[in-house]
This record gives structure tokens, sequence and C-alpha cells, in this order.
């Protein structure tokens, strides 16, 4: 049996245990006997936004303590060293604001204290792995639906885009269930991709699951967190993080166990790649969770082979490969009409009844059509003009709200509301997303700006409530309209 290579982003904690020996005059193990910490201790997760650092001292002439701590920046995967403070006098103790720094997940922060003796060797303390969770992170909820054969049955409405370094690229994730396994796809479209590239095999791209069953949120994995690797070339595996804490010091060691599940990875050369992956419901003991927290993240190859990591949910790899940040995925229910024994009855029925279910089906997703221009008086279009040029003028604008409009038609609100749904059929809300979808859409044919450039360019929160947007009333996404309607 070959043997399994695997270099998961917490081999990066060997470089911060390096970077711990050195600020620990290279002993990394080096421990006082008359220097201890009594708080933070290793493996403490703090959520407020300030620190409590106390020392316990039994040194005698001890003439100053200083202190040091090691943290990632925002948006950095490198660790900095900085000074927090120098004490001369007890108590020994500091109150460290954090409220700037960035949550500190994965592998945390290093703490360092160094006792200067007069008359002896300096006597070091340190704290490792120390979890700080006090800015909150907003977790988008991700519908998963239902699909007896694991195949996509609603389209792009449920797949998620990732944010690619590269505009030549793209991909896209989707994730549904069925009572036997949960189905994980993804596909790359990537025109420099291609199987025999220098430096690298294949077998360093692929697709990684990262599923938090029981939603503790923890800053780093823990042992019902389930991480699966799935290279474009060999066998699938499975990473169980234990945490080791001893002495001051903490490290997540990684323990990989090749799985034997259903998966099937397709490589087009020059054109990208797609990998589907399932996971059965006995990963998860008797069931698939209702609701779980999960991320995924794509191996991408440069032209010179170099593996970058991008994820759903995470900047960097120390919140890729942290629950804290995952968004929420949740279960849709099983479809009635998927039921065996309602199939019967459906099956049984009249076919008047049949025809019936589908003409109302037909109707609910019918878009509301405009009403004819004689069921209207000239004075009602005249007023809806001058109120649909002002929406018009101002729909770029993110907080543009119905007030502003009526103040400035001279109208009350709901008097505006009720004039555009009887022009319309659309609510004042509806009718303004539906005209920004119009402008964004004129922009994706013409234009090769980013999503999220045209999103904030048509008046839209964000790409993703624009990305809504376009399934709402287009019944597409706004990459595939791009895709079939862009003009060269």
């Amino acid at each position: 049996m070959n043997s399994l290579k695997i270099k998961p982003a917490a081999l990066r904690m060997l470089a911060f245990a390096a970077v711990a020996a050195f600020i620990a005059g290279g002993d990394a193990n080096a421990q006082s006997n008359c220097i201890t910490f009594e708080s933070p201790l290793a493996g403490s997760v703090l959520s407020e936004p300030s620190c409590t650092i106390s020392l316990n001292v039994d040194c005698r002439n001890v003439t100053k303590i200083d202190l040091q701590a090691r943290y990632i920046p925002e948006h950095s995967d490198s660790a900095v060293i900085v000074s927090l403070s120098t004490i001369s006098r007890p108590p020994y103790k500091l109150i460290w604001n954090t409220h700037n720094l960035p949550n500190q997940l994965f592998t945390g922060i290093g703490i360092l204290a160094e006792a200067s003796i007069t008359g002896e060797a300096p006597q070091i303390a340190r704290q490792e792995g120390i979890f700080l969770t006090h800015n909150k992170v907003p977790r988008s909820s991700i519908a998963i639906p239902y699909s007896p054969g694991g195949q996509n049955t609603g389209g792009d409405a449920y797949a998620r885009q990732f944010v690619m370094d590269d505009a030549q690229q793209s991909a896209i994730g989707l994730v549904v269930w069925n009572e036997k396994e949960l189905i994980f796809q993804v596909s790359v479209k990537d025109p420099s991709f291609y199987s025999n590239q220098p430096g690298r095999s294949i077998a360093d791209a692929g697709l990684e699951v990262m599923i938090d069953q029981d939603r503790k949120r923890s800053p780093y994995p823990t042992d019902n967190t389930l991480i699966f690797v799935v290279p474009l070339s060999g066998t699938p595996y499975a990473i169980n993080y234990r945490a080791e804490i001893a002495d001051g010091a903490f490290k997540l060691v990684p323990q990989p166990t090749r799985v034997h599940y259903a998966h099937s990875v397709g490589i087009s050369e020059f054109k990208g790649y797609n990998v589907r992956f399932s996971v059965p419901k006995e990963a998860f003991g008797k069931a698939i969770p209702d609701t779980f927290g999960c991320n995924l993240a794509i191996r991408t190859l440069d032209a010179n082979g170099k593996v970058h990591k991008i994820s759903l949910s995470g900047d960097n790899v120390y919140e890729m490969y942290s629950p804290f940040v995952w968004s929420e995925y949740h279960k849709l229910s099983k479809p009635l009409f998927m039921n065996s024994a309602l199939q019967w009855i459906v099956f049984s029925a009249a076919g008047f009844l049949l025809a019936l279910g589908v003409y109302a089906l037909i109707s609910k997703l019918r878009k509301p059509q405009l009403i004819s221009s004689f069921e209207r008086s000239e004075e009602d279009k005249v007023i809806f003009e001058r109120v649909n040029a002002i929406i018009e003028q101002e729909l770029i604008k993110r907080d543009l709200a119905i007030d502003y409009v009526a103040n400035r038609s001279g109208m009350d609100p709901q008097s505006v509301n009720n004039l555009i749904k009887r022009n319309t059929g659309f609510t004042f809300i509806n009718y303004l997303q539906l005209c920004r979808t119009e402008v964004a859409k004129e922009r994706l044919r013409s234009s090769r700006s980013s999503e999220k450039s045209i999103a904030d360019l048509c008046g839209f929160e964000s790409a993703m409530e624009m990305e809504r947007c376009f399934a709402k009333f287009h019944r597409t996404t706004p990459y595939k309209f791009r895709t079939q309607q862009q003009v060269a």
C-alpha cells in the first residue's frame, strides 16, 4: 500500500513552535520553576475584548517581567510578535485590551513572560493555544435540498460561488441530501489547469469538506469535527485533529485515515475539474443532523503547480479550519410528492385533479404581469411614470426607502405602494429589487466587472443579495446570465 502524503494546514503550527522557541531563547520546552501563569492557560477560549494576564512569581530579586504575544493579524497567514508590557513590581498582572485584534482561531495566540533576576539567568514561562472569540461572526444560513439520486434538482438556486483570485477562474459548490448520505459537489472552471503541471501532481488539488456536526462552534476542530480531503488523484481520507496541552504548550495533531466513501472526479484538460463526494449517514451515527456547521474548500494549482486553498467560509487558513466561522447548513424537508404513500394516492387520483395541481403550480411560479394600459386611468399612468422616474434616478442608493420616494412625489408611503402595485403587480420593495436586477443585467452583458462591483453599483447590499434577487425574478444566477448573455 502506498504511503499517504498529507500536508494539512495544521502543520503550520510547526512554524509557530519555532517562533515560540525563538522567543524562549531557543528552548521551546523552557518552563520556570518560580514563574508560572495563573491566567490565561493553554487551551483557554476568551470571548471578552480583554485578556487578564496574571503571573505567580516565587523568585527573589526580580527586577522586571517582560510580556510578549504572538498572534495572527487580519487577512494574514503569518504570525507577528509584539511586546505587551514590562512589569517591575507585584502584583504581576496586566489587563491586555484585545478589542482591536481579530479573532484568534485554529492555533490561537501565545503569551511569553521573561523574568529578569539579579545575578541569575532569566526565568521564562509561556502559554500557547489561547483563543479569542470576542468578535461576532455573521454566519449565513444555507439550505440543502433533498435529492434521492444525489443530483441538483434546484438549479443554481442552491449553489454557492467561491471567490477566486483569478478572474479567468470560477467555481461553485453544492450540497444535497437524502436518507442515506450527504453529497458534496464542486465544479471548477480553470483554463490553465492540466494534468501534468510541473512541481506537483494533481493529487495536491481537489476538494476539502469540513463538518461541525454538533455545532459547538469551537475555535479549532474537535473530536466531533469531520474533515475529509478528496484529491483529484488517489483515495479520499479523513483528518481527525487531537488537541495536546502540556506544560503551557498547545498543538493540534492531525491523524489521517483513509475512507472508502463514494466519490468521483472528472478532469477536462485546460478547462477544469469537478468533484463529487458522498458522506454516508453512518459517519454521523444514526442519522444526518438536520442542521450542522459546514465549510467547503477547493485546492487549485497555479501555472507553477503551487497549491492555493479557497474556501466558502474564512479568508485565511486559520478561519478556514475553524468551526467558529463556518456557515450553518440546514436540510430542507423532503418534498411531499416524494413520499411513497402519497405517490400512490396521486397516481390513483383522477386526471383532472392532476391537471388542476399542475395549473396551480404554474400559476404560483409565474411572475406577476403588468396590468394592461386600458385598466389604468390616464391620471394614474402619469403619476406612476413620475414615481417610476424617481425610483430609476435613485435606485443605486442602498438606503432608498419608500418614505423618500413618497416625499419626492408629494404622496404618502401607502399611496405610493398601492400605486406601484396597481401598475406592476409588485410591492415597492419587490419592484425596486426588480429594477436593480434589470440594471445589473445590462452591466453583466456589457462589462467584465466583478459581481460584487456590479452589486454595489446597482444598490444591492451585497453580491449575495443580487444573487437572491436574480433567482427570485429571473430563475437564474448572475454568473449563469453573464455566461449566456455577455457581449463579446
